[in-house]
């Protein structure tokens, strides 16, 4: 997917990855289905920020011909990098993608842009971003209508309560399936948006990439 390339330079280093272990994790990867192990289509690694808004929603896809784990830690930005760097750490072979996602928030700008351009440099070894400015909310709110002006965090939920006609309860275990029919347009909305980027993600209000792992859990859905 071209759209997921690394750009921009990274800005400062974070963590510890080296090319051996890249080369071994590629190593074990290569044997193992040289020697016939069966192995899904693909493996997700989906680290959140939130503890359920986030894992509630990507729950809902009925992956078949993947393996997803999805983990809601309450971590944020660097924290939730250095988090992810840990676990692969210790299971680095498991894993084709890690996706860290998280929000733009109060957070500082470096700190998010930081997060943001980590991913986007160790694209090669499996690191994906699902960012959203401000919050993951947007992203409900893309399945209605383009939204291209500066929205606050704080007025998502009486946003989304009116286009769906109810009250948006933060959290909620099924906006997944309330939203599938919308997710086209979220999409294409979502798309639109990230063609006018810039070089800083925190300037971005309103932006998200939360699309780019939609469509590849898309890939492996159950028909």
């Amino acid at each position: 997917m071209g759209s997921m390339a690394p750009c921009r330079i990274y800005r400062r280093q974070i963590g510890g990855w080296t090319m051996a272990k890249k080369n071994r994790r590629r190593k074990k990867r290569e044997y193992k289905r040289e020697v016939g192990t069966r192995l899904p289509g693909k493996t997700f690694l989906i680290v959140c920020e939130g503890t359920k808004t986030e894992p509630n929603y990507f729950r809902g896809f009925e992956v078949l011909s993947a393996s997803v784990e999805i983990r809601g830690t309450g971590r944020n930005t660097l924290s939730l990098v250095h988090y992810a760097e840990k676990i692969l750490a210790e299971r680095e072979e498991e894993f084709d993608e890690v996706w860290l996602v998280f929000d733009k928030d109060s957070f500082s700008d470096m700190s998010f842009n930081n997060a943001v351009f980590f991913c986007e440099a160790h694209f090669d070894k499996g690191f994906r971003v699902a960012y959203s400015n401000e919050a993951f909310e947007l992203w409900y709110l893309l399945h209605y209508e383009m939204i291209t002006k500066p929205v606050s965090r704080f007025d998502y939920n009486a946003m989304l309560s009116k286009r769906m006609k109810k009250y948006y309860k933060k959290n909620a275990p099924n906006m997944y399936g309330k939203l599938l029919t919308r997710q086209p347009m979220a999409i294409e909305n979502a798309k639109k948006l990230y063609e006018g980027r810039s070089n800083s993600p925190a300037k971005d209000n309103p932006s998200t990439t939360v699309f780019q792992l939609v469509e590849e859990l898309n890939k492996h859905l159950r028909d």
